[in-house]
């Protein structure tokens, strides 16, 4: 009889259950500007808004933290998509909000060694499991956009920035951890590009997996491909050399080095494959057709 009762009493807060967490140094802070619950996060309109129309809301946030001005990004995520959510359903799990994802991966870059931005307080609401509001904030990443670092750079630097990103690439392989990181996805730090840990961070974790997993090398291939051709698109198609820099620092991070020569050509073709596909199938990348066939033969015949 006990336990009957507990369970109506739990009852309601099993179907709308609310998350909340924020690091007690800016408790204080968030206080100030009228932030302290978790509706406060998601009503907060004050700040500059500067996500695309088609992209959850992003607006800055200005604290005052210990006698300084600090730049914080305020992410508001409205109702998960019901397919996503059937679809964690039908594999007896837990659908997961993306505010408690990105925070998720943010924690095992982390925890992995990789220079990531910092989430600073983040929060949840459901019902029946089914997350419908959520929010994350996170701190500015103090440092210049990769992409304008590199179109800015002599041809001698471009090579060591595409060094540092695919060590950096290949080190999230080699650690298993797969989440998608473009030239969009980075900030530079400093111009000492002798490791990637001490000149990039990585910030927007959206998309990805929260937990480890091992690549085989047609997963390998495939994501490269996908740098290749949305890298060039994104920052320009650059030259051999510094292809062959970014290559370095992936094969040097991933273990890639020590691949017999069979298992070598399986990633390349792999990798070829793959490019062929993307520019056969999405007219975003028309405009680098002509070149890729020009210079790399791709598409084959």
């Amino acid at each position: 009889m006990m336990k009957l009762f507990c369970s109506v009493l739990l009852a309601p807060l099993m179907l709308f259950r609310k998350n909340l967490h924020i690091n007690n140094s800016l408790r204080s802070s968030l206080a100030n500007i009228g932030i302290s619950e978790f509706q406060d996060f998601m009503n907060y309109s004050a700040g500059k808004l500067v996500s695309r129309p088609s992209k959850r809301n992003v607006r800055i946030l200005t604290l005052d933290v210990a006698g300084q001005k600090r730049k914080y990004f305020l992410k508001q995520i409205g109702i998960k998509p019901l397919p996503e959510v059937l679809k964690a359903w039908c594999r007896l799990q837990a659908p997961c909000s993306d505010a408690s994802r990105e925070i998720e991966i943010l924690k095992l870059f982390r925890d992995q060694g990789i220079p990531v931005m910092n989430g600073v307080a983040w929060g949840e609401r459901t019902v029946l499991g089914w997350p419908v509001r959520g929010f994350i904030l996170v701190a500015e990443v103090i440092g210049s956009e990769f992409v304008d670092v590199y179109r800015d750079a002599s041809l001698r630097n471009r090579r060591r920035l595409m060094r540092v990103y695919g060590e950096l690439i290949g080190t999230l392989h080699q650690k298993g951890i797969k989440s998608k990181v473009h030239p969009r996805d980075l900030k530079c730090i400093s111009k000492n590009y002798s490791t990637f840990q001490k000149c990039l961070v990585v910030i927007d974790r959206e998309r990805g997996l929260n937990r480890l997993v091992n690549f085989s090398l047609q997963q390998r291939g495939k994501m490269l491909a996908e740098i290749w051709i949305k890298g060039a698109f994104t920052i320009g198609r650059g030259e051999g050399s510094e292809l062959l820099a970014f290559l370095s620092g992936y094969f040097a991070a991933s273990g890639a080095f020590g691949m017999n020569k069979a298992m070598g050509k399986k990633l390349v073709n792999s990798v070829l494959r793959r490019s062929a596909a993307i520019l056969a199938s999405d007219d975003r990348f028309e405009s680098l057709r002509p070149d890729f066939k020009e210079k790399h033969g791709i598409p084959q015949g």
